[in-house]
C-alpha cells in the first residue's frame, strides 16, 4: 500500500514526528521561518494546513498544489483561507489535536485514492 508524501504547514511535535517515521511516511514540514521554495520540486500528495497563517506564508511563496493533491485543513478559518486561495478540493477536518488530525488526513486520502 503507497502512503501519502505529505506537505505540512507548520512544526510537528516529537509525538507526531515519532508517528510518522514508525509508519514510514514521507513529509516535509514547514513554518513560517522555511522557505517554501526549497520545496517546490517536491510532489505532494497532501497538503496538511492547521491555520491561516501557514496558507498566507505558503501562498507569498508563490507556491501552487498540483492539482491533483488534496488540501487537508484543521477548522474553518482554515478552511476559509484555503478556499480563497486553491482551486484544489479542500477538506475540512474539525480535529484539534495535531496527530488525529494527521492520521485521519492520511485515513482519508488512503479511503479515496484506494491505496
Amino acid at each position: 500500500m503507497k502512503s501519502p508524501v505529505l506537505f505540512i504547514g507548520q512544526k510537528l511535535s516529537e509525538f507526531t514526528h515519532q508517528w510518522l517515521y514508525n509508519q514510514e511516511i514521507e513529509y516535509v514540514e514547514v513554518d513560517n521561518l522555511t522557505p517554501v521554495e526549497k520545496f517546490e520540486s517536491q510532489i505532494f500528495d497532501i497538503f496538511l494546513f492547521f491555520s491561516p497563517a501557514g496558507i498566507e506564508s505558503f501562498r507569498a511563496s508563490g507556491s501552487f498544489p498540483p492539482p491533483n493533491s488534496a488540501i487537508m485543513v484543521n477548522g474553518n478559518a482554515a478552511a476559509q483561507a484555503a478556499w480563497r486561495y486553491f482551486t484544489n478540493k479542500v477538506s475540512l477536518i474539525d480535529e484539534l489535536d495535531e496527530l488525529p488530525f494527521v492520521q485521519y488526513s492520511i485515513a482519508r486520502w488512503m479511503k479515496e485514492n484506494h491505496k
